[in-house]
């Protein structure tokens, strides 16, 4: 393995208009943690360097600990923000995630840095149900230029500057093997899905809180 550390490029511009909560997806709060601290905290566990990236006014507060860096420039949205993310550090891997996945698991992403060497491809790309999932992904240093290239052309869409890359994609059947299988791709856009997540946290750690009083 190259001795260049993994980056972790977090993309967590989006406005978070659709879930209705007053504030930029990246500080809305779940379970008593914004989504970008839980995306650091996942992000942290597998990769180093780490780096955030949003447009300038929607810059995370500094307390994060987290490098930042400005969307690439004459466009905004997730492509961007993967652009300029990775472009940010020199790496050997590097996983892509968006802020708007609460449930993807460390274990999830080392799982598509091991298939992304296995394969020798430039990206590993999730496909639940058959839709590719670029925010929640591994690539390695080839796809940085090839994003910025497509960036440069006036694309504007993850999706299709990926295809590009002839990425390795896990499709459903591989997916539910993994640990988390699907759920670590579920997606926070409109409020019912952010209220269904809190369901999800609040019945896990009644769980917990059970099985520790049983024991005790």
């Amino acid at each position: 393995m190259d001795s260049v550390m993994d980056l972790g490029v977090i993309v967590a511009g989006g406005a978070g208009t659709r879930l209705g909560a007053g504030v930029p997806k990246a500080r809305v709060v779940l379970a008593g943690e914004t989504l970008l601290e839980r995306a650091i905290r996942t992000v942290a566990a597998v990769c180093d360097p780490i780096v955030t990236v949003t447009p300038r006014d929607r810059r995370p507060e500094a307390r994060t600990n987290v490098e930042w860096v400005e969307d690439a420039p004459d466009g905004g949205g997730p492509l961007s923000g993967m652009v300029a993310g990775l472009a940010a550090e020199a790496y050997g891997r590097a996983i892509v995630l968006g802020v708007d996945f609460p449930f993807v698991r460390p274990s999830f992403l080392r799982s598509l840095l091991a298939a992304l060497d296995a394969s020798g491809a430039a990206a590993v790309i999730p496909a639940p149900a058959g839709i590719p999932q670029p925010l929640v992904a591994a690539f390695a240093p080839r796809a940085a230029a090839v994003f910025a290239a497509a960036h440069a052309r006036g694309e504007r869409s993850p999706s299709r500057a990926m295809m590009a890359l002839d990425p390795h994609i896990l499709t459903d059947d591989v997916l539910v093997t993994l640990d988390g299988g699907l759920e670590n791709l579920m997606n926070l856009n409109t409020p019912e899905d952010l209220a269904a997540a809190e369901r999800t946290l609040a019945a896990r750690s009644a769980a917990r809180a059970a099985a520790r009083q049983a024991r005790s």
